[in-house]
């Protein structure tokens, strides 16, 4: 493998093996500095737990929305341009350290990414390669890309901002490439809460019977999310449960008023989740929510759905579905108050269905956030 320029912790390339398109093709070229972003100046976190969440993986794209013009992103109130460069894959700082410059306003000339204020050109290992106002001056190397360490996985672009990430990326086995398994996608979608208070939804059996009774929730079921087995882990937590479902009409799923559901849930810390629903006659669905933290009280979703039954159907309806039941979720958890999640067990009340909540809010304090997550 080519040498490796990496501003603050050379270690971690090697540690995480880089399985991003930058580091999966062995060519002959200089690949980019890896730098540790800089709290923002104007940033909805506190400066200790945006260090804090710096740390972590988030997907912060689909790989297909990277086409022919730069893409714009956000992560934890740091402007992001994503662009892909002689094939490979950058995840760089929005800005043009020239004049100050959005590079997403630009665009993609060849195998660069050019400044729309003067035409600076970027490469793919984040030097710039051409000033077109001074052909022949020698660029200063300062003149470059503020480049992030990245990873392509399951279709999705992550990113950490430190450089170095404490977590790990989720385990989507055995579906992820297995061709029985349809897969469809929902986001991103940018909601109007905390990324902590939307995670904690999606680890709580509780509201199934009463958030969701348009969908598939019923009040008479709603002792079956209160008992659960529970595994606490280093980097993730897992929970097995059952739940008898209403099957509305609407459902896709034309068999029965209802259904017997074997879920069994993954939380990847500190914002994904992979939740597995068995139904009879070994039919699988299985939900893949990965959340990012755009702002304090802002939360990028990309949700993607995986099952082997039920090929026949439109995806069109299959989507309409998830998107009807994961609105309900977003009408609850958009007017929760506090928008934070309170790190001091004290500051609610708490259920014996809520022990899942309960430790992952005690991770999350041992990760360094403070007494409120407002992630």
């Amino acid at each position: 493998m080519p040498n490796v320029e990496i501003v603050r912790n050379e270690i971690e390339i090697t540690k995480h093996g880089m399985r991003n398109a930058c580091f999966r093709k062995m060519k002959t070229m200089t690949l980019p500095k890896i730098f540790a972003a800089k709290y923002p100046k104007e940033c909805t976190f506190t400066e200790s737990d945006w260090h804090a969440l710096a740390d972590m993986w988030y997907p912060v794209a689909l790989e297909e929305s990277v086409k022919d013009t730069p893409l714009a992103a956000k992560l934890m109130d740091l402007d992001l341009v994503i662009a892909r460069l002689d094939g490979e894959y950058v995840v760089a700082r929005d800005l043009c350290v020239h004049r100050g410059a959005p590079l997403t306003k630009g665009w993609i000339k060849g195998n660069c990414l050019v400044c729309p204020y003067h035409g600076y050109e970027y490469t793919a290992d984040g030097s710039c390669s051409k000033v077109p106002c001074d052909p022949d001056w020698k660029i200063p190397a300062s003149i470059r890309l503020e480049t992030y360490l990245f990873e392509v996985k399951y279709g999705i672009i992550w990113v950490c901002l430190s450089g170095s990430p404490k977590n790990q990326l989720p385990d989507w086995e055995p579906e992820a490439d297995n061709p029985d398994y349809l897969r469809f996608t929902m986001g991103p979608e940018i909601w109007d809460c905390s990324a902590g208070r939307a995670i904690e939804n999606f680890i709580d059996n509780a509201h199934f019977s009463f958030v969701h009774q348009e969908t598939f929730g019923q009040e008479s079921s709603a002792t079956m999310g209160t008992e659960y087995d529970f595994k606490m882990h280093e980097h993730f937590m897992t929970m097995a449960f059952e739940y008898m479902a209403t099957n509305p009409k609407g459902s896709p799923i034309a068999e029965g008023a209802e259904l017997a559901r074997k879920m069994h849930r993954t939380l990847f810390f500190p914002l994904s989740t992979r939740t597995f629903i068995g139904y009879p006659g070994g039919r699988e669905h299985i939900i893949h929510i990965n959340i990012s933290p755009v702002s304090a009280r802002k939360a990028q979703l990309i949700v993607v759905f995986t099952r082997n039954f039920d090929h026949h159907v439109p995806v069109e309806k299959l989507l309409a579905w998830e998107q009807k039941i994961l609105g309900e979720d977003r009408a609850i958890i958009e007017t929760q108050k506090p928008e934070e999640i309170p790190l001091e067990i004290s500051a609610e009340a708490h259920a014996k269905a809520d022990k899942a909540s309960i430790a992952y809010r005690n991770w999350l304090r041992k990760a360094g956030l403070g007494r409120r997550f407002t992630a």
